[in-house]
């Protein structure tokens, strides 16, 4: 007899396979495994289940339903054994299905908070993050946001910034590594929130550009490593949670100069080293060319931090393009170099030590 809306004995399937991939989680050490559920495992399956028991019971008239108790523990005994096995049998093809299984939970998880996240917006005023100085023109297209590192430099680009167009974001430290963390640290890093609501355009399911607040989003970091690895980490945020806005190129990195040098009354700014040495052929005559090296953007007066990094009449920008003829490199590159496999990223610096001229540390 068919049941259709499944019954008792399906519940004793889903708990054989729901401890089985639990337990085999435990046994490799992955504690994401917990957040695993019967769901994840079956939602996409294709699978017969034939059990005969003696006096079977059923929901209404309609016997679409097996309701006999016993039938859960003796099919859940059954198989789970066998699945146990299953496992331990073949651990490459156990830890495959556990990542898939893993990778399903995350992203359930994830619609569930942005839809609980629209729906808790739904009954109130837009709410900005504390930290954002916002502009006061709405026209996205004219308009653009400032991500950068830390209190100090937000205190420097708040001076520098046109107040109509320009709003500033602080950031503290590095963010978190998306492409490394787990669905749940990720919905718990305030960081991140602070940064998607202050874009507006939500994430995931819930993305829609149109609604997005400014016309360019500008990762504003140090001209150093640190900076660097910052800028990386968001990079990475835009590339897996916001594609669409780099596909569009809303993305740019600023380029803040690393030295400033000085003859008299006499001022340009180097990007590095190598602009430096160039720049310094410029001055004329035996007096001396002071050279100062920004520590960070917070070193950086508000006049100066403007005419070489936010006037857009001055500065220099770098669009970060996701090109659609790339996207299977990138997307090979960016788990190699941000993902959880460390062994990855020492194969990639094994293969490109030695065309490393110069490293800052």
């Amino acid at each position: 007899m068919s049941t259709t809306q499944g019954g008792t004995h399906e519940a004793g399937f889903r708990n054989a396979l729901l401890k089985g991939i639990r337990a085999w989680g435990e046994h490799r050490n992955n504690k994401r495994a917990a957040q695993v559920t019967a769901e994840d495992i079956t939602v996409q399956m294709a699978a017969k289940l034939s059990v005969f028991i003696r006096d079977p019971q059923f929901q209404g008239q309609t016997k679409e339903k097996l309701t006999s108790q016993e039938a859960t523990r003796l099919v859940e005994t059954a198989l789970r054994d066998r699945f146990d096995h299953f496992l331990a049998g073949d651990p490459a093809l156990a830890d495959t299905l556990l990542t898939f299984l893993i990778e399903r939970a995350e992203d359930r998880l994830r619609r569930r908070e942005l839809k609980d996240t629209v729906r808790k917006s739904a009954t109130r005023r837009l709410r900005l993050p504390g930290k954002l100085t916002d502009c006061t023109v709405e026209d996205a297209a004219r308009t653009e946001i400032f991500l950068v590192e830390g209190d100090s430099a937000g205190g420097s680009a708040k001076q520098a910034r046109d107040r109509a167009t320009q709003a500033v974001l602080p950031l503290r430290g590095k963010i978190l590594n998306v492409a490394s963390a787990s669905t749940e640290k990720l919905r718990q890093n305030q960081e991140l929130k602070d940064l998607i609501e202050a874009l507006g355009c939500g994430v995931g399911d819930r993305f829609d550009r149109t609604r997005l607040r400014y016309g360019r989003v500008i990762i504003m970091t140090d001209a150093d490593v640190d900076g660097a690895h910052i800028a990386s980490l968001l990079m990475t945020f835009f590339y897996r949670e916001l594609p669409d806005l780099m596909r569009h190129g809303h993305v740019y990195l600023a380029q803040p100069p690393l030295y400033r040098l000085t003859q008299g009354a006499k001022s340009v700014y180097a990007m590095n080293d190598a602009d430096r040495e160039r720049k310094m052929k410029q001055f004329k005559g035996t007096a001396k060319v002071d050279v100062s090296r920004f520590k960070g953007l917070g070193e950086m007066p508000p006049a100066a931090l403007k005419e070489t990094t936010m006037d857009p009449a001055k500065r220099t920008l770098l669009k970060v393009v996701s090109l659609p003829e790339q996207r299977a490199h990138t997307a090979g590159l960016v788990e190699q170099l941000m993902g959880r496999k460390p062994e990855l990223r020492f194969a990639f610096i094994q293969e490109h030590a030695r065309s490393v001229a110069d490293i800052d540390i």
